[in-house]
C-alpha cells in the first residue's frame, strides 16, 4: 500500500525524477533538474514538514510528489503542484486528498486553492473537475530552433545590456517584481525567496543579461542553460520589461540576445513560458522572434 512522507533536500533526486516522469510520459519534454528541487526547500513560502509529501509506493520507491505553497504576502491564495507517475492511481489519490487538506489550512475558508495541469493530462483533469475546480487561465511553453542565422538585438538608444552583476541583486529583483506587478496572479516574492531561487550556490548566472538606462534598470533576463536535464535547450526563465520603456523594443532585443547567447553555448533550441492571455503582448512578441506554442497548462480553480 502506498503511504506519504516528509522529504528532505536529499530527495530532490527522486522528485525530479517523477517530476520529469510525467512529464515525459504527456509531453515529452522534462521540466526540472534535481538542483532545481534542492532550491525549494530553502523557499521561504515553503515547509517541508507541512507543505510538501512524497508518496512511496509497495515496492518502496518515490511514487509521486505534492506540495502546497502560497503568496508570502498573506495573500489567501495556495499554489498545488502535483506529480505521479503513471500506474500509480493510489498514490495519486493520497496526494490529492492531502494537498486539498493542506491547502484549505493555508487558505481559510473563502480562500483560493489552484492546480496546474498539463492539457494532455485527462486523469488529473478529471479528478479537479469531480471535486469542484474549473480551468481559469491557460499558460504556454513557445521554443524556437537555433539554427537559422539569428538576428543581432538592436537596443534602443541610450540603452546598454549588461551581465548580471551580484552586487546588483536587490536592485535587479526589485526591477522583476515591479515589471510583473500588473501581470495576472502574480505576488510579489521577497528578495530572500527569490535570491533561494535564483541564486543558490552553484547557480549560472553567466547568461543573465541587465538593460540599464543611466543607473535605472529598463528590463532584465533571467535565462539559464538547460529545461530540466535536457541541455540542448536554452531556457529564458524570466523576461521583465518596466513600464516605463515597455514598447521600446528592449523586450525583443532582450530575447534576440538570449538567442544568440544560447547557440554560443551550443544550445539547439529557446524555450520560455507564458500566460497566454498576457495584456503586454507578449505571445505576439514571441511569435515575432520565430517562436511558436509548443504546449499548454492550464490552471484550475476552486474556493474553499
Amino acid at each position: 500500500m502506498a503511504y506519504l512522507v516528509v522529504p528532505s533536500v536529499e530527495d530532490a533526486t527522486a522528485i525530479a525524477a517523477i517530476i520529469n516522469a510525467r512529464s515525459l510520459a504527456l509531453s515529452g519534454v522534462t521540466e526540472e533538474s534535481a538542483s532545481g528541487v534542492a532550491r525549494w526547500f530553502a523557499l521561504p513560502d515553503l515547509d517541508p514538514a507541512a507543505d510538501m509529501r512524497l508518496a512511496v509506493g509497495p515496492d518502496g520507491a518515490a511514487a509521486g510528489y505534492a506540495d502546497v505553497s502560497g503568496p508570502e504576502d498573506g495573500t489567501k491564495k495556495a499554489w498545488v503542484d502535483l506529480r505521479v507517475r503513471a500506474g500509480h492511481p493510489v498514490a495519486a489519490g493520497l496526494l490529492f486528498a492531502w494537498a486539498q487538506i493542506r491547502a484549505t489550512e493555508r487558505v481559510g475558508t473563502g480562500g483560493k486553492i489552484q492546480f496546474f495541469v498539463d492539457e494532455s493530462d485527462q486523469p488529473s483533469q478529471a479528478r479537479l473537475e469531480a471535486a469542484g475546480y474549473r480551468a481559469v487561465r491557460a499558460s504556454y511553453e513557445m521554443e524556437r530552433r537555433l539554427d537559422a542565422d539569428l538576428e543581432p538585438p538592436v537596443w534602443p538608444v541610450g540603452l546598454v545590456a549588461r551581465s548580471f552583476d551580484a552586487h546588483d541583486a536587490q536592485a535587479v529583483h526589485e526591477a522583476h517584481v515591479e515589471a510583473f506587478a500588473d501581470h495576472w496572479g502574480y505576488t510579489p516574492q521577497s528578495y530572500s525567496g527569490w535570491r533561494a531561487l535564483n541564486l543558490s550556490a552553484g547557480g549560472d548566472t553567466s547568461l543573465w543579461r541587465v538593460v540599464w538606462d543611466s543607473a535605472d534598470i529598463a528590463g532584465l533576463c533571467i535565462n539559464h542553460p538547460h529545461h530540466g536535464e535536457d541541455d540542448t535547450v536554452g531556457w529564458v526563465d524570466v523576461l521583465a520589461v518596466r513600464g516605463p520603456w515597455r514598447r521600446r523594443g528592449v523586450g525583443e532585443a532582450l530575447l534576440r540576445e538570449s538567442f544568440r547567447l544560447f547557440a554560443s553555448r551550443g544550445k539547439q533550441s529557446a524555450g520560455l513560458g507564458v500566460d497566454a492571455e498576457n495584456t503586454s503582448g507578449a505571445v505576439s512578441l514571441y511569435e515575432r522572434v520565430g517562436m511558436r506554442v509548443v504546449r499548454r497548462r492550464d490552471t484550475w480553480e476552486r474556493t474553499a
